[in-house]
């Protein structure tokens, strides 16, 4: 058998071999480095994003106590609106005002004072021997809601005693009773005031007579037509009265008393 014997071939059948083994080996280059490109990009990924994310919170707290009150007061309204509906704010409930209660208007007098409806009631607060006494006369309306009362030694009479020893009355000294016009009423009593001179009385009332000493005394008083009443007090002298008050300061400053 005839062996055949192959001889060389052109040199473009060589020239295609090569180009065709080297776009091969660049083929396999490209896909070796998409592969690792994908490979390792998975791991980048995540922390890119998370890279960009990261500003955002980072400016937030930078950004807020930079902005003034208007614009902190614009905002809030607007992230309000967004979220949902404002809630209106909580009014408190009125407070009950007081109510202030009106005086009542006293009784207005509609003519003078009757005889016997008048109730007179003396007092005295403080009595010294050798010297003035004030008696206050209390005078209150017993019929009419008010009236007109003249006073007078006629129309308004005191007596002092020390048991049966008369020692000053107005029968004597009428003008220890000042003439003047007062509205009694019966919702309260009008204070008329009557000085008695401290001294014994006599048919002239006069300054000479002799000083009335210390001790117990009763005053009586009576309206015109109406009922007397009789009420006792102390004419002190001037010692006594000088220890009282010393007993009344010790006793309003809590000191004890000897």
């Amino acid at each position: 058998m005839t062996s055949l014997t192959r001889g060389p071939l052109p040199a473009r059948v060589y020239w295609v071999r090569r180009g065709i083994v080297l776009l091969l080996l660049v083929l396999l280059l490209v896909a070796l480095v998409r592969i690792v490109g994908a490979l390792s990009g998975g791991d980048e990924t995540p922390q890119a994003v998370q890279t960009a994310a990261d500003p955002a919170p980072t400016a937030a707290p930078t950004a807020a106590p930079e902005a003034s009150p208007s614009t902190a007061a614009t905002d809030a309204p607007t992230a309000g609106a967004s979220a949902g509906p404002t809630a209106e704010p909580t009014r408190r409930p009125d407070r009950p005002r007081a109510t202030r209660t009106p005086e009542p208007v006293p009784a207005q007098p509609d003519g003078p004072c009757d005889d016997g409806e008048l109730e007179v009631v003396p007092s005295v607060t403080s009595a010294v021997a050798g010297g003035e006494v004030a008696i206050d006369v209390a005078v209150r309306s017993l019929d009419s809601e008010a009236c007109t009362w003249t006073t007078s030694a006629r129309e308004l009479t005191l007596k002092i005693t020390s048991g049966d020893d008369e020692i000053w009355t107005t029968r004597e000294c009428r003008r220890a009773v000042v003439p003047q016009d007062v509205v009694v009423r019966s919702a309260e009593a009008t204070t008329v005031e009557v000085v008695w001179s401290g001294r014994r009385s006599d048919a002239e009332c006069t300054r000479a007579a002799d000083w009335a000493l210390p001790g117990w005394y009763h005053v009586a008083a009576a309206a015109i037509g109406g009922e007397p009443a009789d009420v006792q007090f102390r004419l002190l002298s001037p010692v006594q009265e000088a220890e009282q008050e010393a007993q009344d300061e010790a006793r309003e400053g809590g000191r004890p008393q000897t």
